[in-house]
């Protein structure tokens, strides 16, 4: 959809959305970690539900059976991340949790700021309600998690973010093609980059071509994932694994710098620590063993004698 900046409703529900963080933030900072916990996950399981219960509102009533279908399957990032993120908060810690955090919260507020799927037109009926808070739920509840300290981010191991969202972005390629496989998307989802592309796993939008911004992430693409004449469609979610490594990790860092500049300190501390330890063992010019005139050792040095 085109976002339209003049309408007030477009700068209402993502200001809605911030104040709802701030609220449950100062409701929740002094409760104890169990009711925090409970609280978190009980809006995560609420998000879950309204990604299936949506079916029973309009417009998803009104819909055919194969559109209202597709829109409880994985076909993008934030659909699948409604779907996984209960799971994933009841596992203490790990990469999953920093998964939430990094990727909940960049899809979460950036599908307030620019809505893709919904009319905001009429802005106070059921599914514009649903959509921004089910977003909104995307990012405030990670954030949270972090700012309540129920999980402790851990920069070393941004890494694996990058490469559990290539995973999602697989399954929303599989899940296209199921969609099509039994008839529920009558598209054809290598054909049309514009429909059944949710995270850009099949390449970029058509309107992106000739860009600077997609001329700036195909520096990133090797050359074997892009177009050629062989082939005329990018490599699908592969295409995306450079970008959103050298460009991720650094990002993924710099989100979480504010929680974990004392590690990140101290490991650059003992870094050069170890450094100046290994050069000064093994650096040029060591003193060597010295002999005085006479050939002897010099004094302190260990003598050996053979036995026999």
């Amino acid at each position: 959809m085109t976002v339209n900046f003049s309408d007030p409703y477009y700068y209402l529900f993502p200001l809605m959305s911030g104040a709802f963080f701030v609220i449950l933030y100062f409701i929740l900072r002094r409760r104890s970690a169990r009711v925090q916990s409970i609280v978190l996950f009980c809006l995560l399981a609420l998000n879950f539900a309204l990604h299936f219960l949506k079916l029973l509102f309009p417009p998803y009533c009104d819909e055919s059976y194969d559109v209202a279908m597709q829109k409880i399957t994985a076909e993008n990032v934030c659909a699948i991340n409604t779907m996984i993120f209960p799971f994933l908060f009841l596992k203490k810690g790990g990469a999953l949790r920093d998964y939430m955090f990094y990727i909940g919260t960049i899809s979460g507020i950036a599908a307030c700021w620019l809505p893709m799927s919904i009319e905001y037109s009429v802005p106070f009926d059921f599914d514009c309600m649903r959509y921004y808070f089910c977003h909104t739920v995307l990012w405030v509840v990670p954030m949270l998690m972090v700012v309540l300290r129920l999980h402790r981010l851990d920069y070393r191991r941004i890494i694996f973010t990058p490469l559990i969202y290539i995973l999602v972005l697989v399954v929303i390629v599989f899940n296209e093609v199921a969609l099509v496989a039994f008839g529920l998307d009558q598209a054809k989802y290598l054909l049309s980059v514009d429909h059944g592309n949710g995270g850009l796993a099949f390449g970029p939008y058509s309107d992106l071509e000739g860009t600077g911004v997609l001329n700036f992430l195909l520096l990133f693409v090797p050359p074997f994932f892009r177009p050629s004449a062989q082939n005329p469609y990018y490599a699908p979610a592969l295409w995306q694994l450079g970008p959103v490594i050298i460009l991720g990790c650094p990002l993924g860092f710099l989100m979480c710098l504010y929680w974990e500049h004392r590690h990140f300190a101290s490991d650059v501390k003992s870094l050069f620590s170890k450094l100046k330890h290994l050069f000064t063992r093994y650096r040029f010019g060591r003193r060597k063993i010295k002999f005085n005139a006479r050939g002897a050792r010099p004094r302190g040095s260990v003598k050996f004698r053979r036995r026999g």
